[in-house]
């Protein structure tokens, strides 16, 4: 069995962009999340989010987003015989 992968989803209240009317966003790691957001856009430092430990079941509750860490499903592939 391989290892489990996951994504941070991040849900914002309100579109945090001005040209884009999105709320949901996915990244593959937290640091990512700051690629694209500032600490004011997401409410709190990346260092926060380290020291909380966002995992499934611990999401990050804030006044401007939620993140939270989701598992990935994959459909297993077989090698013919």
């Amino acid at each position: 069995m391989s290892k489990a992968e996951y994504i941070y989803r991040v849900e914002f209240k309100e579109p945090p962009l001005s040209d884009d009317s999105r709320t949901d966003f996915f990244f593959h790691s937290v640091s990512a999340i700051y690629e694209v957001f500032t600490a004011k856009q997401i409410g709190c430092k990346v260092t926060r989010l380290w020291n909380i430990g966002v995992s499934h079941g611990n999401p990050y509750e804030g006044r401007r987003c939620r993140i939270t860490k989701e598992p990935i499903l994959r459909k297993r592939r077989f090698k013919p015989v």
